[in-house]
């Protein structure tokens, strides 16, 4: 899955994921109540959602006298904020067609072997592969540092968001992910070890055993 970042700041990305969770057209002064925000900043954001096209405003007429309110709508072209849909979706998909299997979790890695290798394949190979893995798991939410033989998982978007139970096949797909990545690469390195800690995860890499025994 690509993830599109939406580019906005972290006020205004609070607005729009108010306007796109509602289920009818809302007013400043919702929005304002809703995120404890002044009306006129509450304004200011919704404007700027409009003059982007992430957002549109209609006249609320209620039929009593006075200027009738404007209410703001999120639009069709407004980018996702919430990922529950996406996270959801994992969900059902490992319940449905991994869990169930005898073979679960090679089942979820060569998934991610599938993921990992696509990823590759949308890119000339340059650079240290180790590094350009590391760029492509930051762009997928993870938190990475790296050196010549390892990489350290500092944050998994996944660890606080899949069903604990599941969290196993998740990171068997990953390691699939490094090992497709990898190999699409044109690296001679694999995963030696995937060590999944509570807060910290960290993969160990190691020449491949027929790379090995030509050098040998």
């Amino acid at each position: 899955m690509t993830n599109t970042p939406h580019g906005l700041g972290p006020t205004r990305a609070r607005v729009l994921a108010l306007l796109q969770a509602a289920t009818e057209p809302t007013s400043v002064v919702e929005v304002a109540d809703e995120l404890d925000l002044h009306k006129n900043s509450a304004r200011f954001h919704l404007d700027a959602l409009v003059d982007a096209g992430y957002a549109e405003r209609a006249v609320n007429a209620t039929g009593t006298q006075g200027r009738p309110p404007l209410v703001f709508s999120a639009t069709s072209e407004a980018p996702s904020i919430s990922n529950l849909h996406l996270t959801e979706l994992v969900q059902v998909l490992i319940s449905s067609f991994i869990e169930p299997t005898d073979d679960a979790r090679a089942r979820a890695e060569g998934a991610g072997r599938t993921w990992g290798a696509s990823v590759a394949a949308q890119e000339q190979p340059s650079g240290e592969a180790l590094s350009e893995l590391a760029v492509h798991l930051g762009e997928r939410g993870f938190g990475t540092t790296q050196d010549a033989a390892s990489v350290t998982f500092t944050r998994c978007p996944f660890r606080s968001t899949i069903e604990p139970e599941q969290l196993p096949l998740v990171c068997s797909m990953h390691r699939g992910f490094l090992d497709g990545y990898l190999d699409a690469f044109g690296s001679n390195l694999v995963t030696d070890e995937l060590q999944i800690g509570p807060k910290l995860c960290h993969a160990t890499f190691e020449v491949a055993s027929d790379d090995a025994e030509r050098s040998a």
